[in-house]
């Protein structure tokens, strides 16, 4: 093992990077799980310099060899897990809908790289785990969307499902009689918004906002819920009784006068 620092310690979390301000402009610190301020204690310069700091919460290797050794193989399996998740994810997409898969395999390669770097601060050489040596994922055009076909045929079948759902043509017919200033009139409004947004998208082959737009797991269970509220408020309103007319004011003209006039 080599000599302890913050570079071989386990406390040390290389996804996470915060760049200072200030005097110590251009300088940055990674994040650390045993510091209370959840960075490591010092700014750098450059990741060389990880090896000249470290403090009293250090966690490295074992001692015993065997230890050492299964910590590379941990290691290697932390390593081809990543590999194996970028495979997946160039192949089928991303289960995720926040980014392009082209963004998020580009996060996941900066993960490979991080964790490469960890392991070279954490072994010799000798002892790098195999999957140190495999090929490192290109980087992905930040648009790259996987099977586009498929998503588009899903984005189809959904547009229809979701216009023939019961609750939305309800909702479609009933919602001009909704009071603007009613917040169940936004609501419908915002669900009814998604079969416009994903026919936009599908015009526009727009595959990220079709894949978003499609993948609405509580869409249909809102769009209940929304109509369910519409006719509790209803009920609630028609059975309240008409307030009785007052008094006409003093001085006020009556109805007779006012067709004179």
């Amino acid at each position: 093992m080599k000599k302890q620092s913050c570079g071989n310690c386990r406390n040390i979390d290389w996804m996470i990077k915060k760049e200072a301000q200030g005097r110590l402009s251009g300088r940055y610190r990674y994040g650390c799980s045993a510091q209370r301020s959840g960075y490591i204690c010092g700014f750098i310069a450059n990741d060389g310099k990880l090896d000249t700091l470290v403090c009293p919460s250090w966690n490295g290797g074992k001692s015993e060899e065997t230890d050492y050794e299964k910590l590379a193989e941990q290691y290697n399996e932390k390593l081809q897990g990543l590999y194996d998740r970028w495979s997946e994810w160039k192949a089928r997409g991303c289960p995720k809908a926040d980014v392009t898969d082209g963004e998020y395999l580009n996060r996941l390669r900066a993960g490979i790289e991080a964790m490469m770097r960890q392991i070279e601060n954490l072994f010799d050489e000798a002892d790098y785990p195999d999957c140190y040596y495999a090929p490192l994922p290109p980087v992905m055009d930040v648009g790259f969307m996987a099977n586009c076909q498929e998503i588009k045929e899903y984005a189809i079948r959904a547009l229809k499902e979701y216009r023939n759902n019961q609750d939305f043509l309800w909702l479609s017919e009933h919602i001009r009689q909704l009071d603007n200033e009613d917040k169940e009139n936004s609501e419908a409004y915002r669900l009814l918004c998604h079969a416009e947004s994903l026919e936009e998208a599908i015009q526009l082959d727009h595959y990220l906002q079709m894949k978003r737009e499609s993948f609405q797991d509580s869409l249909y269970e809102d769009m209940a819920s929304c109509k369910k509220r519409i006719l509790s408020r209803k009920g609630r309103t028609t059975k309240r009784r008409p307030k009785k007319s007052g008094h006409q004011i003093i001085g006020q003209m009556g109805i007779g006068e006012l067709k004179v006039s």
